[in-house]
């Protein structure tokens, strides 16, 4: 056995020292990555902050996500995406998760120790999180009925080998065998999802317990909580043993546990246990996966340190100074500097010059500096924000929702999200494109005006150049531009003060072959109006 587990240890420690520091590649189920996040907000307070699907989605974190997670368990994928939801407002736990990420990264020895056993948990969604927030079916007349019928043919063997073959035992014994079978098969689509699940709480228990007994000093507070946590739950791993046995029997062992219904008798016997010990089940897979989506970032640190820094962020006031910012998930980016104090600010610019990228590579950064205490940039200096987005808000033919109230929502969100305490990060692109010019600049003033004047550090992209005159007295104004030469249009991607001088819109047209009639005719039409 000691042969055994050597070998496993070797493998597993080969395992994590070829992946440490490397990207992971794949497609990765985010809906069930999900899960767990989702169940959280869904069942605890709704009061506390995260990011919502929209500025999620707006933000591209499913792409950042891919690139952050070197994670080996679903566990930890999902511990990589709670952290990503859930930005710090206050300096303590974000100095505390930094501490720990920096301990991972530079102590080889133990990080390996506690990855290994991180290892041993399943990769896949095995519905382990829907036990957590379900009851489990518990039935006391089902367990007794079960508990007689599995003594049933142990009697009927003893007796025939007491009494000799009789026809009568030996008709008892297949009826009884046959009455198990189809209990057996009856009960095997219903309960092999649930005692999967089961058998991943049973490893999920002992890696904790493994993981706490490591005497890592660092994760000190972890190993305390995983400790208590798993006295509580230590009956649900003895009564799983038989559970962890099913996967891999051989035929025969299989035979021995259709004809004493092993399998459903230890469902019953686990699920009374697991409904009384949710909570701390819930808490040990939550700091189990913390943990190694810390020594995920850790690893994403290691690839990417020279390209990331320390930000430096304050509960007072509302800013972002940000010296060469880039956004991290972009190969070749273009490095800009913004210095917002206090005031917002209004991006103009052609089609396809950056305004979007450059809202994106502000709010990712605000992001990563409030979870994972990095930021892409030279440096960093920012308050503590609720980020909320309007970049990409979408119709919605199911609902019968139009673009335009997809944007109204999209806004009323940032609106009712400022608080006195916690200032608000907002970041809009194209406010109310939507709707009719005259409107769209009467309603989008008033809006920016009034965020503004609320505790809220704007940052909005718009082609209304009128908003750059009617706003002047509380944003400051930058902008893109382009350049053309031998008829294509050259961005440098370089941010730059004050308002646009240029448009492109129509020179694309030309550039994409449309009639020339439709050009000029458009051009003429642009001079007569200015």
């Amino acid at each position: 056995m000691n042969i055994i587990s050597s070998f496993f240890y070797r493998k597993r420690l080969r395992w994590v020292r070829e992946e440490w520091g490397q990207g992971r590649k794949g497609k990765r189920d985010f809906k069930s990555i999900g899960s767990l996040f989702e169940s959280l907000i869904k069942h605890n307070d709704k009061n506390s902050f995260y990011i919502d699907d929209q500025s999620w989605e707006d933000l591209n974190m499913d792409q950042l996500y891919s690139k952050l997670d070197r994670t080996f368990s679903f566990c930890g994928k999902q511990g990589l995406y709670n952290i990503l939801r859930t930005p710090f407002l206050e300096e303590e736990g974000l100095k505390k998760r930094d501490k720990i990420i920096d301990f991972f990264k530079e102590n080889t020895e133990k990080r390996e120790r506690v990855l290994i056993e991180l290892t041993k948990l399943d990769i896949r969604d095995t519905g382990v999180v829907e036990l957590f927030f379900s009851e489990l079916e518990e039935n006391k007349w089902l367990k007794i009925l079960y508990s007689v019928l599995a003594v049933i043919p142990l009697t009927l063997g003893i007796l025939i080998y007491i009494y000799g073959i009789k026809s009568k035992f030996i008709s008892y014994l297949v009826c009884s065998l046959i009455i198990n079978s189809v209990i057996h098969y009856k009960s095997e689509g219903k309960l092999n999802y649930k005692i999967n699940a089961m058998s991943t709480v049973s490893r999920i228990i002992k890696v904790a317990k493994n993981i706490s007994k490591l005497n890592v000093y660092e994760i000190e507070e972890y190993n305390k909580k995983l400790e208590d946590y798993t006295q509580k739950c230590s009956r649900i791993s003895k009564n799983s043993s038989s559970l962890g046995q099913i996967e891999g029997l051989d035929s025969i062992m299989e035979y021995f546990n259709i004809a004493f219904l092993v399998k459903e008798r230890a469902y019953f016997s686990v699920a009374n246990e697991i409904n009384n010990h949710k909570d701390e089940l819930k808490e040990i897979y939550i700091l189990l996966g913390e943990l190694e989506a810390l020594i995920s970032v850790a690893s994403f640190r290691e690839q990417y340190g020279e390209k990331l820094i320390k930000p430096i962020l304050s509960n007072k006031g509302k800013f972002i100074k940000a010296k060469n910012i880039t956004h991290p998930i972009i190969d070749e980016p273009v490095a800009n500097s913004i210095h917002m104090v206090d005031r917002g600010i209004i991006l103009t610019g052609s089609n396809m010059s950056g305004k979007s990228t450059f809202l994106r590579t502000i709010g990712v950064n605000a992001l990563l500096a409030q979870t994972i205490y990095n930021c892409s940039a030279e440096s960093y200096e920012g308050s503590y924000f609720k980020i909320i987005t309007s970049i990409s808000p979408e119709d919605n033919l199911v609902s019968g929702k139009s673009y335009y109230f997809g944007e109204v929502e999209s806004l009323l969100r940032i609106i009712k999200s400022e608080e006195e305490n916690t200032p608000t990060l907002s970041l809009i692109d194209e406010i109310f494109r939507g709707t009719n010019p005259v409107e769209r600049v009467s309603a989008a003033t008033e809006i920016l005006k009034y965020l503004n004047e609320h505790n809220t550090l704007v940052a909005v992209a718009t082609h209304d150049l009128e908003l750059t005159k009617l706003l002047k007295d509380k944003y400051d104004c930058y902008y893109f531009r382009e350049e053309v030469k031998d008829d294509k249009l050259i961005f440098d991607y370089l941010i730059k003060e004050g308002v646009s001088p240029t448009r492109n819109a129509i020179r694309i047209l030309s550039m994409m072959g449309y009639p020339q009639e439709i050009v000029d005719n458009a051009e003429c039409r642009i001079s007569s109006c200015e």
